[in-house]
C-alpha cells in the first residue's frame, strides 16, 4: 500500500503529539495562486522521528475545536515530514486551509510506531487531504486527528498556528499605507530564582499580539528582534560550556520553549540577527586570526537552524560575503534590509582602524545597491544589531582621531563603513531612511540631519533603538550619559547633527507605527515597561 509516497505492508500506526519546538510561524511565499505558509519546529526527541504532521483547520466551539475547512476536507491535511536529526523542520503549507472560517491550522505531529516504519520509503514533502491517503494510513491518522480534536481547547490553543489574512493575500504592487511591527532583543536566561522576572516582557509582548480586530490599539504584524536571543556564554566565561550541544542548542531549546514565547512565535512571523551572545561576548577576529574559529561556525550553524527553521532563506554568496547571514523582506509593503553586523567584520587595530569594516564588502555594496531601488518617498528599515546613532562619547572623543573608534563595538567603532553609509544616503537624498537596532540595552529615538556641504541638501534619518528584554545586570547597561545625545559632527563633504528623544532605561521592548495620512508619512513609537505606562510619541517624516 502506498500513501503520498509511504510504502507500508502492514497496519499504519501512529501516536500524535505536540511539536517539542514550535510551531513557528514564518513569511508567506510563493506566487499569487500558490501561496505557502512557511512553518518550522522540531519532534520531541522522548518520542523518536516524526514521520507526519497533521494540519488541521480549526475553530472553537465551546469547549472543543472544530474542524473548519473552506474547502471541505473533512478533518485535515498531512504531510510527510524532512527532519533533520535533531527533528528540526519546516512545512509549506497552503495558505487557503487558513481560509474562513478557519480560526487557525492546528500542527500535531505523527509518531511512526508501525512495524515495518523502518522500511519507509523517503516520504515526499506534499500537504494532502487526510480522505486521500490510501488505506491503512488514513486511517490511522484520522483516529489520531480524532484524538486529538476531543482535547479541550485551552490544551490545544498552543498549537494553533494563526495568519494574517490580508498581509497573506497582500498584492505586489499594492501601495504601502501602514504598518505596525515589535522590536526587541537581549533576552538573558533566567536562572533558579528570576523566571517569572525574566519572561515578564515577553508576557506583556504577548499581550500586543492577542490583540482583537478593532482594538484600541494596533496589533503587531510581525517581530524583529536584533541579536542576543540567547547568551551562549552567560557566565563570562567561569562556567560557560564547551561542547557544541550544550553551549549552542540547550540554550535555543530553553528559549523555544518558553510558553509565552511559543504562543507570540505562532501568532506572527519573526525576523530575526544574531548578534555576539550567539557566539561570545564582543566576538570579533583578531589581527592574527587566519581562520574562523570554532565558535563563530558553530553559533552561526545554530542560529540558522533555530532561528531561520521557518526562514528567511539565506541569500546566494556575493563577492567576499562567502556564507551571508543578512536578508531582505518586506511587511505590509515595507521594505526590510536586515544587516548582519557582526560575522563579517573585519579586524581592527589602532594602526588598521581607516580599513577595518563592520561587514563584507558584498553586504554593503548589496546594502547600498537595495536603498538605490527602493521608492524614494516610501520609509524603509534597516535593522542590524549595532546601533548607527547616536555615538558613543568613549569612541568619538577624540575625532577625527580614528584610534578611539577601537572603544565601540557598534558601527561608529568601524569609522570607513559609518561615515560611507552616511555619505551614500544623503550624497543621493535618499528619504525616509529609519535604523533599527538592539545592542545597547537602553531605548531612544534619533534623528539626524547630514548636510551634503557640496550642494547644501539636507537629508534626515532616523535611528530607534530597543532596550533589553531581560538584562539584569546594571554594569552591561549603556546610560545616557555614555552616548552623545545632541552633537554635531563633520566627515568629508558632509555635516551631521544629531538629536534624540525619548531616552527610556529598563528592561522591554518597542512598538512602532508607520502610516500616511494624505501625502504625509509618520512615525510613531512607544517603549513598553513594567513599572509605568508610557505614552505613544510620534514625529512627522521630512
Amino acid at each position: 500500500m502506498q500513501a503520498n509516497g509511504l510504502k507500508r505492508s502492514g497496519a499504519a500506526r501512529y501516536r500524535a503529539g505536540p511539536t517539542w519546538i514550535g510551531p513557528i510561524l514564518g513569511e508567506v511565499v510563493g506566487p499569487a495562486g500558490d501561496r505557502r505558509v512557511r512553518i518550522g519546529g522540531a519532534a520531541d526527541p522522548l518520542l523518536g522521528k516524526a514521520a507526519l504532521a497533521a494540519l488541521i483547520p480549526a475553530r472553537a466551539q465551546g469547549r472543543r475545536f472544530v474542524p473548519s475547512n473552506a474547502r471541505g476536507e473533512p478533518l485535515g491535511w498531512a504531510a510527510a515530514l524532512k527532519s533533520d536529526r535533531k527533528g528540526r523542520f519546516e512545512l509549506r503549507v497552503p495558505i487557503d486551509l487558513w481560509d474562513t472560517p478557519a480560526e487557525g491550522v492546528l500542527v500535531y505531529l505523527l509518531y511512526d510506531y508501525s512495524s515495518d516504519a523502518g522500511k519507509a520509503a523517503a516520504p515526499s514533502d506534499a500537504v494532502v487531504q487526510i480522505s486521500k491517503w490510501g488505506e491503512p494510513a488514513r486511517q490511522a491518522i484520522e483516529r489520531e486527528v480524532r484524538e486529538v480534536l476531543s482535547a479541550p481547547v485551552d490544551k490545544l490553543r498552543g498549537a494553533l498556528v494563526e495568519v494574517d489574512m490580508q498581509e497573506a493575500h497582500r498584492k505586489p504592487d499594492e501601495p504601502p499605507t501602514e504598518l505596525t511591527f515589535a522590536l526587541a532583543s537581549c533576552q538573558y536566561p533566567a536562572g533558579f530564582l528570576d523566571r517569572d522576572v525574566a519572561e515578564e516582557s515577553y508576557r506583556r509582548l504577548l499581550g500586543w499580539f492577542e490583540l482583537s480586530a478593532g482594538a484600541a490599539r494596533p496589533k503587531p504584524t510581525c517581530l524583529v528582534l536584533l541579536g542576543d536571543q540567547i547568551y551562549a556564554d552567560a557566565t563570562a566565561g567561569l562556567f560557560d560550556p564547551t561542547a557544541k550541544h550544550d553551549r549552542f542548542d540547550l540554550p535555543y531549546e530553553r528559549l523555544l520553549r518558553i510558553p509565552v514565547l511559543r504562543q507570540i512565535l505562532r501568532r506572527a512571523p519573526s525576523y530575526t540577527m544574531l548578534d555576539d551572545h550567539e557566539i561570545e561576548d564582543n566576538w570579533e577576529p583578531g589581527i592574527l586570526d587566519h581562520e574562523p574559529d570554532a565558535n563563530l561556525i558553530d553559533g552561526r550553524l545554530a542560529y540558522f537552524y533555530y532561528q531561520r527553521m521557518a526562514g528567511p532563506d539565506q541569500p546566494a554568496p556575493v563577492g567576499d560575503s562567502k556564507d551571508p547571514v543578512w536578508y531582505t523582506f518586506a511587511q505590509a509593503g515595507f521594505s526590510f534590509f536586515v544587516a548582519d553586523t557582526r560575522t563579517e567584520r573585519r579586524a581592527r587595530a589602532a594602526e588598521t582602524i581607516e580599513q577595518a569594516r563592520i561587514m563584507s564588502d558584498g553586504q554593503f555594496a548589496t546594502l547600498l545597491q537595495w536603498l538605490d531601488r527602493q521608492p524614494p518617498d516610501v520609509p524603509k528599515f534597516i535593522a542590524s544589531p549595532a546601533c548607527l546613532l547616536p555615538r558613543h562619547r568613549r569612541a568619538a572623543q577624540s575625532y577625527p582621531g580614528r584610534a578611539s573608534s577601537l572603544r565601540s563595538d557598534a558601527w561608529d567603532g568601524f569609522p570607513s563603513s559609518f561615515e560611507g553609509l552616511l555619505a551614500h544616503i544623503a550624497g543621493k537624498g535618499i528619504r525616509n531612511v529609519i535604523f533599527l537596532s538592539g545592542d545597547e540595552h537602553i531605548s531612544f529615538v534619533t534623528t539626524a540631519d547630514i548636510t551634503d556641504k557640496r550642494t547644501g541638501n539636507v537629508t534626515r534619518i532616523y535611528s530607534i533603538h530597543s532596550s533589553a528584554l531581560y538584562s539584569p545586570f546594571p554594569f552591561a547597561n549603556s546610560v545616557q550619559e555614555s552616548l552623545y545625545c545632541d552633537e554635531a559632527f563633520d566627515f568629508g563633504d558632509f555635516h551631521c547633527k544629531v538629536a534624540m528623544h525619548d531616552v527610556v532605561p529598563g528592561d522591554g521592548f518597542a512598538l512602532l507605527k508607520v502610516w500616511r495620512e494624505g501625502k504625509q508619512w509618520r512615525l510613531g513609537w512607544l517603549f513598553d515597561r513594567a513599572a509605568a505606562a508610557l505614552a505613544p510619541n510620534q514625529i512627522d517624516l521630512v
